[in-house]
C-alpha cells in the first residue's frame, strides 16, 4: 500500500481559504466604513477595484508559505500512520499569517486532502470558553471567583468529602471550607471527572441543570483546593452557574457573546449535516503498523446534529475550524480585545494567563493550560490553541489523532513554531 502520509503539502489554489476571506472581508469592511460620506457611485467604483487588486494578488500566490521546518517535523508522524492530516498555522497578534502547513489527508479512505474547509472535534479546548464566560461574569460584577458554588446552586450544600474507603465502606466527612468558582475551573474541587449520571447517560444525554445537581450522588475525593484532578464536571458545573447568572441558556450566551461577534461561524456544540460532511476523520495506525485505521467520537452521542436530545458538554463538546480557532487566538493575544470591541478586561486575561491551582502547584488556569510560557487549551485528538503573550504569537494545530502520539507531535510542532516565529 502507498504511504498516503507522504503527501508532504496540499495547496491548491483552488481550494477554500477561509482565514484569507475573513481577512479581505475585514480590510474592505474598514474601507468601506470610510468612505460612507461618498457618493453611492464612487463607493461601487471604489469596491469593484478592491476586490479586483485583491484577487490579483492572491492569484499570484500572495499566499503565506508553509514552514519547510514543521513540515520535516511533522512527516515522520505521516510516514508511521501517526496522524493522517495536520493543519499548523502560525500567526502573530496582528492577524498575519508567518506560516500555513497543510499535510496529509482528512479522508484517507476518500483520498481527501486536508483543508481548511475542514471541521474537528475540538474536544477539551472546549474549557476554554467556560473559562472566558466566567470571567466575563466577573469583569460585569455578578461572579467573584471565590464565591462558593452555593451561592448559586444551594442544593450543592449537600457535598460531603470521602475520608475513608476500602472494599466494605466508605467514610464521608463536611468540608472544611466551601468548594468555589475558582476550584471548578482548576480542576482542584474534588470531583470526579464525570458525574455519575453521565456514566450512565452518556456524556451529552442529559441538560446541565441535571449534571450540576447529580454532582451531590458522588462525594468529593478530597478537600477542596488540596489536590489537582484534571476531569469534565468542574467545568459543567461552572456553566450551569453562566446560565444561572446571564439567564440564558449556556450555547446561547457563547454564541452572543463570543461566537456572533468574533465571527466564528463554523463553532458549535450541533454541526450541522453539512459540516459533518467536511468533519476530519480521526485515525491512527492499523494492527500491522503499515496503514490507518479509522476511529470515531465515542464521548459522544449520534447524531452530532440533534438538538433534542443532546445538550453542550462545556467540557469537551464543541466543534470547530481553523479560521475560528484562530479568531479566538487572536482575541487571547490581543489581551481581551479584538476589531476594536473588548471582550475581558485586562485583569481577567490576567487570571486565564495565571497558574490557579493553589498549593498543588499544577500549571493550569481556569480552563487554561500554561505551557512554556503559552497559554491556551489542547483537546483529546490532538487540537491546540497556544498564544504566547511576551511574543505575540498565536499557534493553531488542528489534526485528528486516535493513537496516543497527538502529545508528542503538538509539543514538537509548538517547539518548532517557536523557532520559526523568531525569524
Amino acid at each position: 500500500m502507498e504511504k498516503l502520509g507522504r503527501l508532504s503539502r496540499f495547496t491548491s489554489r483552488t481550494a477554500h481559504r477561509p482565514l484569507i476571506r475573513q481577512g479581505v472581508l475585514k480590510i474592505l469592511a474598514v474601507k468601506m466604513n470610510a468612505l460612507k460620506k461618498h457618493p453611492f457611485r464612487v463607493q461601487c467604483i471604489f469596491l469593484l477595484t478592491a476586490v479586483l487588486a485583491i484577487t490579483a494578488n492572491l492569484a499570484v500566490g500572495n499566499e503565506p508559505p508553509a514552514s519547510p521546518e514543521v513540515t520535516a517535523a511533522m512527516q515522520p508522524y505521516l510516514d508511521s500512520y501517526k496522524l493522517a492530516g495536520v493543519i499548523g498555522i502560525i500567526a502573530d497578534k496582528n492577524g498575519k499569517i508567518h506560516y500555513r502547513n497543510i499535510l496529509g489527508y482528512a479522508d484517507v479512505e476518500g483520498k481527501k486532502p486536508m483543508s481548511e474547509d475542514n471541521v474537528f472535534w475540538i474536544a477539551s479546548m472546549t474549557k476554554m470558553f467556560a473559562g472566558a464566560s466566567i470571567m466575563m461574569l466577573v469583569d460585569e460584577g455578578k461572579v467573584s471567583l471565590d464565591d462558593p458554588v452555593t451561592r448559586f446552586i444551594p442544593q450543592l450544600e449537600k457535598w460531603m468529602v470521602v475520608e475513608e474507603r476500602d472494599q466494605s465502606h466508605v467514610l464521608l466527612k463536611a468540608l472544611v471550607r466551601p468548594v468555589t468558582v475558582r476550584h471548578l475551573l482548576s480542576h482542584t474541587s474534588g470531583l470526579t471527572g464525570s458525574s455519575e449520571l453521565q456514566q450512565v447517560t452518556g456524556a451529552d444525554s442529559t441538560p446541565l441543570k441535571a449534571r450540576a445537581l447529580s454532582s451531590v450522588t458522588g462525594p468529593l475525593q478530597w478537600q477542596p483546593g488540596e489536590k489537582y484532578a484534571y476531569g469534565n464536571q468542574g467545568m459543567n458545573i461552572a456553566a450551569r452557574i453562566v446560565e444561572i447568572v446571564s439567564g440564558m441558556p449556556y450555547e446561547e450566551f457563547l454564541q452572543k457573546r463570543f461566537f456572533d461577534p468574533l465571527g466564528m461561524t463554523e463553532t458549535t456544540f450541533w454541526p450541522s449535516e453539512a459540516q459533518i460532511a467536511r468533519l476530519a476523520g480521526a485515525y491512527g495506525p492499523n494492527k500491522e503498523k503499515n496503514g490507518y485505521a479509522r476511529g470515531g467520537i465515542g464521548f459522544l452521542t449520534k447524531p452530532y446534529s440533534d438538538r433534542v436530545h443532546r445538550f453542550p458538554e462545556a467540557a469537551g463538546g464543541l466543534f470547530s475550524t481553523t479560521h475560528d480557532i484562530l479568531r479566538y487566538g487572536l482575541l487571547l493575544a490581543n489581551d481581551g480585545e479584538l476589531d476594536g470591541k473588548r471582550y475581558l478586561s485586562h485583569a481577567a486575561i490576567d487570571e486565564l494567563r495565571k497558574e490557579q491551582t493553589g498549593t498543588t502547584k499544577v500549571n493550569y488556569s481556569l480552563g487554561y493550560h500554561l505551557r512554556n510560557g503559552m497559554f491556551g487549551h489542547d483537546g483529546a485528538y490532538g487540537t491546540d490553541l497556544s498564544v504566547n503573550p511576551a511574543t505575540g504569537m498565536v499557534a493553531v494545530f488542528m489534526i485528528q489523532c486516535t493513537s496516543g502520539d497527538q502529545w508528542a507531535a503538538r509539543d514538537l510542532f509548538l517547539k518548532t513554531a517557536t523557532q520559526v516565529f523568531r525569524k
